[in-house]
């Protein structure tokens, strides 16, 4: 359950600083035509997450700021809600930043807000569709056949890619079965470029190489590297300080033997092989061939070939894949079948009990003439799942027994395969028709209320918030609405703007909005009142403050007391 307990809107259009304490049950907002009454409903739309820019923004302001104390289940909670002159928005939730979807994720459940531009939405089929699985707790079911429908559209473009790529597909398999074969007949090593290289070095000068170590040979023999190890020998002898310089020395002799050992090694080894220095010529080239085609080194080619061969096993599957695809669409469509079929039969099944249950809240709004029904209509398409469904139904107080129709494939969409349209008839003799084609502006605002209602009774305690909902409705039903208001308001709280004095004398709390004005800019100001103040209020609603209205005035607020 929510509660809002307080509200303060800052530079937001002309409330340059208003703050709002609102009660439980019903509360209104009256005032003068453009004094701003619609703020408080376009500061809390903006609050949970509606669309809003830097238009918003007081005049002469850098930011505009909208923050509201909730009591959530006993805990309270604060919002808030800015933007500023570059057109982007904050929020935060206890002072934590915020995105906008999490905060209608976590509070969207828990307000109701009902502009004027929600009376013209209950006009549109998919609102009236939405309206319907919601007082019927169907979402869980309209939830799985739209994951239904999402697996099935995406089954259906892999499969038309398929067939659309299909001669690209085939130029690409012969195209990565050459390279493949071409990269595994080659057998790389990897690094193997690099050790070629390095022998191909070696083969080329091993003439040179065997001259060289010769020298090296020559040199080391001739040096009196014994004469030197003697000499410093007797040193050490004579002076047994100087035992360092014979360690040196030693060293140096041992040195020059392990040299000369590993430079008569490396002779033997060194031979001129002109063949092998051809092949490694030829085995190089062929590699040169398949870097320029397949990347920068031997490591490369061999990576490229991994993913070739991997692209042309996914490639020669495809066939496979398309009969897998094939088989999992027909699966989709049974499934969809199943899941459209069973959320279609509960709709209908609880269409009447909507129906019924909004005529009664009409009937006590003043409208006991109404006729009210839904109709529900299925459009053909032959890739559609397959159902045995009329093309066409109107359900009205009780749905009639089930009738056995033809199986038709029906065109879907992620709510399923009903059209829905809510019909009226608010006078006697009138079949029922689309409510958008027969709804006045009062009718349709009364209807709001009603659905409201009726909704209100089924789902959680929440903050209902609404715009006008008397519009168009004259002063002898204003009294019912305003009894339809406190009733709704006795489980929830409700923020009410309204024109009429028989509505706002049934509100438990009542604020008046007002526009002030200096020489350098108007804003308006929400005071709330009571007592005289707010008898007089009620009376300039009537056409002014003369002791005639003040005694109307107190006769509103004690029919409203006394209901």
């Amino acid at each position: 359950m929510g509660v809002l307990e307080k509200l303060t809107i800052t530079d937001f259009a002309v409330a340059r600083s208003v703050v709002v304490e609102p009660g439980p049950g019903l509360n209104v907002f009256t005032g003068e035509t453009g004094a701003g009454k619609s703020l408080v409903v376009d500061a809390l739309t903006f609050l949970f997450g509606g669309r809003r820019g830097r238009e918003v923004i007081a005049t002469g302001a850098e930011r505009a700021t909208v923050t509201a104390i909730l009591n959530v289940d006993g805990q309270s909670v604060r919002l808030e809600r800015s933007v500023g002159l570059s057109g982007r928005s904050a929020s935060r939730v206890d002072g934590a930043a915020a995105t906008v979807d999490d905060v209608r994720q976590r509070f969207g459940d828990l307000v109701d807000i009902h502009g004027q531009s929600e009376q013209l939405a209950v006009l549109r089929p998919s609102v009236q569709l939405t309206i319907l699985d919601a007082y019927a707790g169907l979402t869980d079911q309209r939830d799985a056949v739209g994951a239904t429908v999402r697996d099935l559209r995406d089954v259906r473009r892999q499969i038309e890619a398929l067939a659309r790529d299909t001669r690209e597909r085939e130029r690409l398999i012969d195209q990565l079965r050459y390279e493949v074969e071409e990269i595994e007949a080659a057998g790389l090593e990897p690094g193997e470029d690099e050790s070629l290289r390095e022998e191909q070095r070696r083969l080329s000068s091993s003439g040179r190489l065997m001259e060289a170590a010769a020298e090296a040979m020559a040199a080391l023999e001739a040096a009196p590297i014994g004469e030197l190890a003697r000499a410093v020998a007797e040193i050490a002898g004579r002076d047994a300080a100087a035992a360092r310089l014979l360690e040196s020395a030693t060293a140096i002799e041992s040195s020059a033997d392990d040299l000369a050992r590993m430079l008569r090694q490396y002779t033997d080894a060194i031979e001129e092989d002109p063949e092998r220095l051809a092949a490694v010529a030829d085995r190089l080239d062929r590699i040169a061939r398949l870097t320029r085609k397949y990347g920068e080194s031997v490591d490369d080619v061999i990576a490229y070939g991994a993913e070739a061969a991997r692209r042309l096993a996914s490639l020669t599957d495809a066939g496979q894949s398309a009969e897998e695809l094939a088989a999992r669409e027909q699966s989709l469509l049974l499934t969809l079948a199943r899941q459209a079929g069973e959320l279609s039969a509960a709709r209908r099944a609880h269409a009447g009990r909507l129906v019924r249950a909004i005529a009664a809240e009409l009937e006590h709004l003043g409208m006991p003439g109404a006729s009210l029904s839904v109709g529900f209509g299925c459009d053909e398409d032959s890739r559609g799942p397959h159902l045995r469904v009329p093309e066409y139904e109107v359900v009205i107080t009780e749905r009639m027994p089930d009738t056995p129709y033809d199986e038709l494939p029906c065109a879907f969409s992620e709510t399923g395969v009903d059209r829905v349209e809510f019909m009226a008839s608010f006078n006697p003799g009138e079949s029922p028709r689309p409510l958008g084609a027969v709804a006045s502006g009062g009718e349709t605002s009364r209807f709001l209320l009603a659905l409201t209602s009726v909704l209100g009774a089924v789902g959680p305690s929440r903050l209902v918030i609404l715009d006008e909902v008397d519009e168009g409705v004259g002063g002898r039903a204003g009294a019912l609405v305003g009894e339809a208001l406190a009733r709704l308001a006795e489980s929830r709280q409700v923020l009410c703007i309204t024109h009429l004095p028989q509505v706002a004398a049934y509100a438990a709390r009542h604020f008046v909005v007002s526009k002030q004005s200096d020489t350098t800019r108007t804003w308006s100001d929400i005071q709330a009142v009571e007592g005289e103040a707010l008898r007089d209020e009620l009376a300039d609603m009537l056409g002014g403050v003369t002791d005639a209205n003040r005694a109307a005035a107190e006769g509103l607020i004690a029919a409203s007391v006394a209901r």
